[in-house]
């Protein structure tokens, strides 16, 4: 093979390589799904509980659930396809919890929602429209829950409280233990579950359930309201009255 045929061999080579590369540089990219929305639930002593959420950016998510009693473990996972609409997740099931296939963002906190109870998580972790109008970050003795009438006959409705309304709350329940000194351990003692509404006459007031804090279950005070008959000093409920700037019906272990 004389020069002249070695160097057009050669350009042919390099051209074709080239072409190659060229060709590699055009091919699309496909981009990899990132976590979108991040919720938690985790709870419990003798039984715990931990659920877990997450939404990705191509409109997936995935609900991991355990549940583990005495030895006995209970794994469950769901996929689907979630979408917003307005201030509301919809998701394409509603077997994860229980508690329906809706869910709505308040005050820190994923509230799916049937009606008649909820079930909630801890947001973690949020990249959507979706956003709070209570951030409870730096206040984490405390909990905002919504209000579910107990009877039909209940004409008292749920009412969501704003940032300047929340403060006011935070301003009587340091009156109350001024007031109530003798009754009360320390504020800082105590974990505080807030759960505003309108009466039957449009009045806003706030029910606050106080319970000592649970070293056993520090964070289950956040996701349900906590029902106890006893407990003295570790257990006081009172409702501050937004009309009259004051609170009523102060009790301690359910002795008025």
């Amino acid at each position: 093979m004389d020069c002249i045929s070695k160097f057009k061999l050669g350009f042919l080579i390099v051209l074709g390589l080239s072409m190659g590369c060229k060709h590699e540089a055009h091919e699309p990219v496909r981009s990899q799904k990132k976590v979108w929305f991040k919720a938690l639930h985790q709870s419990g002593d003798l039984v715990e509980y931990r659920h877990e959420l997450t939404l990705y950016t191509d409109s997936t998510f995935v609900y991991d659930s355990k549940e583990k009693d005495h030895g006995h473990s209970k794994y469950e996972k769901f996929e689907g396809i979630a979408f917003i609409q307005n201030d509301t997740l919809h998701f394409s099931r509603n077997d994860m919890n229980g508690a329906g296939s809706k869910a709505v963002l308040k005050n820190g906190m994923l509230e799916f929602a049937d009606g008649t109870d909820s079930f909630r998580l801890e947001v973690v972790e949020n990249h959507t429209p979706l956003k709070s109008v209570i951030s409870l970050h730096n206040h984490p003795d405390y909990a905002l829950f919504t209000y579910y009438p107990s009877k039909k006959r209940d004409r008292n409705t749920p009412y969501d409280l704003s940032p300047a309304e929340f403060e006011t709350v935070r301003e009587l329940i340091h009156c109350v233990f001024e007031e109530q000194k003798a009754n009360l351990k320390f504020d800082q003692d105590y974990i505080k579950q807030l759960i505003p509404y309108r009466n039957k006459k449009g009045e806003l007031e706030v029910r606050v359930n106080m319970f000592c804090k649970d070293k056993l279950d520090p964070n289950g005070f956040k996701y349900r309201t906590i029902l106890m008959n006893d407990g003295g000093k570790c257990n006081v409920t009172f409702v501050i009255i937004f009309k009259s700037n004051y609170y009523v019906d102060f009790s301690v272990a359910g002795e008025a």
